[in-house]
């Protein structure tokens, strides 16, 4: 108890001096925490989000189209060409605009071969996104022709390691 009377009576004055250092020290170290946080990498993986746009015309499909990297897009459940065609602005149904913060992530248009089973019918060598925006200002629409009575499904994978080169058609048409 009596050591604790003495300290008590040692700080009874000095509390401020006390709380200044304390401030003091948390001061001179924001310079070396601010330093650690800009050192430190925040990386987000590869992402690429596709939504279909419904279409009521046969052996179209269009889907809008946003990533923050390359990507590659895979025809399933389709036999024959597929003819892929990139907008890259524009307005969905007349009233929405895409595209005013985006850039061409490949070819414009190209033609693949597919088999039925997963084929490579586009590579995207960038992301969609040439400037920091909205999902939809940075997005492009695909839409893929395809034979009137094929019902494919396609895939939209984030990166291209896994995506094969496509087979490229001989002929432009479907």
């Amino acid at each position: 108890m009596k050591t604790y009377t003495k300290l008590r009576t040692m700080l009874k004055g000095k509390k401020r001096y006390l709380m200044m250092a304390v401030v003091c020290a948390e001061l001179v170290s924001l310079p070396a925490a601010a330093q650690i946080l800009s050192k430190v990498s925040f990386e987000i993986g590869p992402i690429v989000t596709a939504v279909e746009i419904p279409t009521s015309e046969p052996g179209l499909s269009r889907f809008l189209v946003a990533s923050n990297s390359a990507f590659g897009v895979e025809a399933r459940d389709v036999v024959g060409n597929v003819t892929v065609a990139v907008k890259v602005s524009g307005t969905m149904n007349g009233v929405t605009r895409f595209g005013d913060a985006a850039q061409l992530p490949g070819f414009k248009s190209s033609c693949s071969q597919t088999t039925g089973f997963a084929s490579s019918i586009y590579i995207a060598d960038r992301q969609t996104a040439a400037r920091e925006a909205t999902l939809p200002e940075q997005a492009v629409v695909f839409e893929f022709r395809y034979a009137a009575d094929a019902r494919p499904t396609f895939d939209f994978i984030a990166g291209t390691e896994a995506v094969s080169a496509p087979s490229f058609c001989s002929e432009t048409t479907t």
